[in-house]
């Protein structure tokens, strides 16, 4: 890190208010942001999650999980693809990085054929019944921004319980799963509004898409989820300080979303993690596009490994209990 990333994180570690990671709402961050300045609530967010006993213990897991070891038996890595990955690849949502990178330490991986930027009803659909086709592997899921708020559409339908049965892990990479700040940017400006709906028609889109990944209010359905029993889920953010922002898309997002406090440098307003379930892995200096300057594949190895540790772990557990109230009664 640089003397103004070190001098910011011991800023952060000392910083007498808010010592939760889950009092850090969005009025809070955007408030801090406004008196502060961003890169001190984006360095205040990241400190909480690291030394949270929430989150830390599974960031130590990370570091020392193997990057370069094989897959486990019977697992099937799936990518669900981000929002115009197809006619957009050179953004990375069709997580071709992804999938060349498993091919290469032979994991097997496919990649969940959703529509480009189909409406979460229909993607879920198709997920459901890519997942119902697979029951004979342990599926690790893997999201891409948009391809989250599919998953999480997915879990919410009735075929939902049924088709993540076989789905022991969900790491979710930069995900929208609360909707997307930058949609509801584009929707509440007249101008830029009909820029997006030329868009929507020019590449047979349907509008309502982006109605649909309008931010959830408080108190709306859909504001908050929960994980289904059994499923670990993880979701890898980017955390980058103004001077992280290399590509113009990120720049851009992060200006035209700054009234509303720090951003991942797309679509996710870091105010939102709070309300994640699961756990979360903060990537220092990563934005929305997972474009920093190192390699970031090795870590999301790294990621996938402790996720199932963690999951196999929970899952010996639940059949420890599950026997003791027997054995109990047998004596």
């Amino acid at each position: 890190m640089t003397p103004y990333e070190e001098a910011l994180r011991r800023r952060a570690t000392t910083w007498p208010e808010h010592g939760h990671w889950r009092d850090l709402t969005t009025d809070v961050l955007r408030d801090l942001a406004a008196r502060h300045g961003s890169d001190l609530a984006t360095a205040l967010v990241y400190d909480r999650l690291v030394r949270s006993p929430e989150h830390g213990p599974f960031i130590e897991r990370v570091a020392s999980a193997p990057a370069d070891a094989p897959a486990p038996a019977d697992t099937l890595l799936a990518v669900v693809p981000g929002a115009c990955y197809r006619e957009y690849p050179q953004t990375g949502a069709d997580g071709r990085r992804l999938h060349d990178d498993a091919r290469r330490h032979r994991w097997p991986v496919e990649r969940i054929p959703v529509a480009s930027f189909g409406r979460l009803a229909t993607n879920a659909q198709t997920i459901c019944h890519w997942l119902r086709a697979r029951r004979e592997s342990t599926v690790v899921l893997t999201t891409l921004s948009k391809g989250s708020a599919d998953v999480r559409a997915a879990l919410a339908s009735p075929e939902g319980g049924e088709a993540f049965a076989g789905v022991a892990v969900w790491i979710s990479l930069s995900g929208i799963v609360f909707g997307s700040a930058l949609a509801g940017w584009f929707l509440d400006r007249p101008f830029w509004r009909t820029v997006a709906r030329l868009l929507c028609w020019r590449h047979g889109y349907p509008f309502a898409t982006l109605e649909e990944l309008r931010p959830h209010p408080p108190g709306a359905p859909g504001h908050r989820f929960e994980l289904p029993a059994g499923l670990v889920a993880v979701h890898v953010v980017g955390l980058p300080l103004r001077c992280h922002l290399h590509s113009r898309q990120a720049r851009r997002a992060s200006r035209r979303l700054a009234a509303l406090g720090p951003t991942d440098g797309g679509g996710i307003l870091l105010g939102d993690l709070c309300r994640l379930p699961g756990l979360i892995y903060p990537v220092w200096g990563a934005d929305h596009y997972l474009n920093p300057v190192w390699d970031l594949r090795p870590v999301v190895r790294r990621v996938i490994h402790a996720a199932l540790e963690v999951s196999h772990t929970a899952k010996a557990a639940a059949e420890r209990s599950a026997v003791l109230p027997a054995s109990r009664g047998d004596r």
